[in-house]
């Protein structure tokens, strides 16, 4: 079988890996936007270096330069894992089995550009690899293989990223053993589609009065990396929150929701959160880099301040 991979690195290492090592792989493209300089991007250059062709993507080529690639290189698949343009349905027929995307989330409740983010959000317990055709409209396709992941508590972004990418040389090759037979293609169901958007700045904001310090914990693990944290304001400053901890303690009364109740140089960052839960702060992005919680106490932070939601609310001082 001849495949062509569009895919983002590292992200689709394994699938790479696993299509050069069965010699089926004929070319790998990238999306442009993603590689601004092609002959200093390592994955780049190192693919081109083991002897396959590319090519660079953009929403002004992909309907012209890169359907005329495709039809001279007449594939029998194009694997897909990891890319933000829409492909035009005149390049989906191209392949004789079609386009696969690999999409990090279940089908039809997670579509959207970043299902993991969603899914650690809202503190799910599980989420799925899902293997589907490609169609005009985003994630709506044929579902090929659907393989559960389970999200451990208190896994970060980039950890379940890493965990989903190292299974799919695997997911691969039995993608390529059951697409020759149309009938293991499966629609998706009809009930709970939701279309989930790419995070916005309020999607991953910390707002300290109506999250609960379980919600916060799950918002800064959604964050990190890709996000660079959960965004929150000290002193009218944004910082970000990259990791946290919950502090086993019974509730504290009579505190507000953001507010420093311990800060010390060597025993570090603690908060105040709804209904008088505590979270541990142990990292901290800000104009001073990115920080232990102990290490930002020393940038003058003081028990009796408070974190704020936006710039527009002054620090207080609570005495």
């Amino acid at each position: 079988m001849k495949i062509i991979l569009i895919g983002s690195f590292p992200v689709c290492l394994s699938v790479y890996n696993y299509l050069s090592k069965d010699n089926c792989l004929d070319a790998v493209c990238f999306q442009e936007l993603e590689i601004p300089n092609p002959k200093k991007n390592f994955w780049y250059t190192s693919i081109q270096k083991e002897g396959f062709d590319t090519f660079l993507i953009n929403k002004q080529n992909i309907s012209t330069d890169f359907k005329t690639w495709l039809e001279d290189k007449a594939p029998d698949l194009v694997l897909v894992c990891g890319f933000s343009i829409k492909i035009p349905k005149e390049l989906l027929a191209v392949p004789k089995y079609g386009f696969l995307n690999i999409h990090f989330g279940k089908l039809p409740e997670n579509r959207g550009p970043d299902p993991l983010f969603w899914s650690i959000k809202e503190g799910k317990k599980q989420t799925a690899i899902t293997i589907h055709q490609m169609e005009e409209e985003w994630d709506t396709g044929k579902i090929l293989i659907e393989h559960p992941i389970s999200i451990i508590p208190g896994e970060t972004h980039g950890m379940a990223n890493s965990k989903m990418s190292y299974m799919l040389g695997e997911l691969t090759h039995k993608a390529l053993e059951l697409i020759v037979d149309s009938k293991n293609l499966k629609q998706q169901s009809d009930k709970n589609i939701k279309y989930l958007h790419k995070p916005t700045e309020k999607d991953t904001t910390i707002y300290w009065e109506t999250q609960t310090a379980d919600v916060i914990e799950q918002l800064v693990n959604a964050c990190n990396p890709k996000y660079g944290g959960a965004t929150t304001y000290y002193q009218g400053s944004p910082i970000r929150i990259i990791e946290v901890a919950p502090v086993d303690s019974p509730p504290l009364l009579g505190k507000t929701a953001g507010e420093i109740i311990h800060a010390h140089p060597q025993e570090g960052l603690y908060v105040n959160c709804k209904y008088g839960k505590i979270l541990k702060i142990n990292t901290i992005s800000s104009d001073a880099g990115i920080l232990s919680g102990t290490k930002y106490v020393h940038l003058g932070v003081r028990q009796g301040h408070c974190f704020t939601t936006g710039l527009q609310r002054k620090q207080q001082t609570v005495v």
